[in-house]
């Protein structure tokens, strides 16, 4: 089992694009971590209404970073 758990959230803009480069850096890195992506941002607020679930909030809770 990883050390940490790390959410994930690419949000819209130039979230998405930052997010990926940062995953690159960070799996470079071989950090003892769990990547777990969330749900965020205008896809979802088209979708269901709500730009933060509460599953992205959960999982916030749930996680270290």
């Amino acid at each position: 089992m990883p050390k940490y758990r790390i959410a994930v959230l690419p949000g819209d803009g130039v979230g998405k694009e930052v997010i990926e480069a940062a995953m690159i850096v960070l799996e470079k890195m071989s950090l003892d971590a769990e990547y777990v992506e969330g749900d965020i941002g205008w896809e979802f607020w088209c979708r269901e209404g709500n730009p933060l679930p509460d599953r992205t909030i959960q999982l916030l809770k749930e996680t270290d970073v």
